[in-house]
């Protein structure tokens, strides 16, 4: 035990001690995201929303955790002379390389989902596709040192010595590193605070690392700096998680108001009851009936305003139907109505059936030259969503508008807000000028 303990210097042991205790806090924080996302899907509001960023962290820390322990390993093993030990030295190096190829990479492809592809600039997408593929090339270098010693090698005495290609491989590293931070600083007036607060801490304290080293060739900072970058980063998503579900709640309420005032629909009360109070003289049935569905209509309305959890898509049908029917007394036959109903046992938001198909009414056949039209509902079941399409052959819209939506497109937004926040579904539109509009709602599965 002595002589086992003797094999290390000071550098040595504080390096270790600092590696240790950096993976036990490493640790902590991969199983409180970890819990914590788990909590999140589990939610009866919140199940389909995570907090942003949440899954590349997660992985990030655990390839940071791997990369330490490897390094903690490495220690152990070094200056033994055990030949066991020596063949176990080179396999934790070789996985010591790979992993930190690995997080290049992933920070590399993390700018590229939440930076590049935003920004839609092709010169930067094509620079990222070189910079993967310089990385890729630099795991088979790796893979070729094994023989040759390209990136480092073994001397006589079993000491690890860094061959001519450990510069090429660390120069990728620098390169990629500073794309990403000259990305995110000609970006920054776009990019999430949160991410790039994030990136630069990732970015830029392993830099200083790196340049460390050159200066102290017998130091080795990288994995202490790391650990910092870690820290900081988790607190800053602690931080930012916080915030994230205040604005959340907020949001929710705030839709939630936004449908109660949704709900008060004067010029369609208003139609509804004179088209009833025609109807009383000349179809008394009629007249009878259609004031039922009249009174289900708003009983309905105004009850989802309270309704928490999703409700049966069969039943939100229904009321969609009731809807159509008090149309159909103002339209009569210029308004036709078709179903094709493959799929209905799924759960939905209230309300988020029947205001698109109000739109469809209200926008698409009410709107269109003639005056008449048809809309369509039907659903059906894929892979991995139930897929309903609200379908009219009415005026039509410019889809741009859509990206500018104000308080006029108060039932659209909030359709999407809803479905977004309480099951992870999206709403979607494909319109043309004078031809008619589809709008599309999926629903995720369990």
């Amino acid at each position: 035990m002595l002589d086992f303990i003797t094999r290390f210097n000071y550098d040595d042991l504080v390096e270790l001690t600092i590696n240790i205790y950096g993976n036990l806090y490493l640790l902590i924080m991969i199983f409180t995201l970890a819990i914590s996302t788990v909590q999140d899907k589990n939610h009866n509001l919140i199940k389909k929303i995570s907090v942003p960023y949440t899954d590349e962290i997660l992985i990030f820390y655990i390839l940071i955790f791997l990369y330490n322990f490897t390094d903690i390993l490495l220690i152990f093993f070094e200056n033994s002379d055990r030949h066991p030990i020596f063949v176990a030295e080179r396999i934790m190096v070789l996985i010591y390389y790979v992993i930190g190829g690995m997080l290049t990479l992933l920070l590399l492809d993390f700018v590229r989902k939440y930076v590049v592809d935003k920004v839609d600039y092709p010169p930067a997408l094509i620079i990222v596709q070189i910079l993967r593929l310089l990385q890729i090339a630099c795991f088979f270098m790796l893979v070729i040192s094994q023989f040759n010693g390209f990136i480092y090698y073994y001397d006589e005495n079993g000491q690890y010595v860094h061959g001519f290609g450990y510069w090429i491989w660390q120069g990728v590293t620098v390169i990629i590193f500073l794309f990403i931070g000259i990305t995110i600083f000609v970006n920054r007036k776009i990019v999430d605070p949160f991410l790039e607060n994030i990136l630069r801490i990732v970015i830029i304290i392993p830099l200083v690392a790196f340049v460390v080293s050159m200066i102290i060739p017998e130091a080795n900072f990288t994995n202490i700096f790391v650990i910092i970058a870690s820290l900081l980063v988790y607190l800053l998503y602690e931080n930012h998680k916080t915030l994230y579900a205040v604005e959340n709640v907020v949001e929710m309420e705030s839709a939630q108001r936004k449908l109660m005032m949704d709900q008060i629909k004067p010029h369609f009360l208003h139609n509804s009851l004179n088209s009833i109070i025609y109807y009383i003289d000349r179809d008394p049935d009629k007249a009878k009936e259609s004031l039922v569905n009249f009174s289900k209509y708003l009983r309905v309305n105004l009850n989802s305003v309270n309704t928490e959890g999703l409700i049966p898509f069969a039943q939100e049908l229904e009321h969609t139907k009731i809807y159509l029917s008090l149309e159909k007394l103002r339209f009569e036959d210029d308004l036709n109505i078709e179903y094709d109903i493959k799929d209905e046992d799924f759960l939905l938001p209230a309300l988020s059936l029947q205001p698109m198909v109000e739109n469809a009414v209200k926008h698409g056949i009410h709107k269109s030259d003639s005056g008449s039209g048809t809309v369509k509902i039907s659903t059906v079941e894929d892979s991995e969503c139930h897929v309903i399409k609200v379908i009219d052959n009415g005026a039509g819209f410019d889809t741009e508008e859509l990206k500018t939506m104000d308080d006029t497109h108060i039932g659209v937004k909030n359709v999407m807000k809803r479905l977004e926040m309480e099951c992870g579904g999206k709403l979607e539109f494909q319109s043309k000028l004078g031809e008619g509009t589809v709008c599309t709602i999926s629903i995720p599965k369990e």
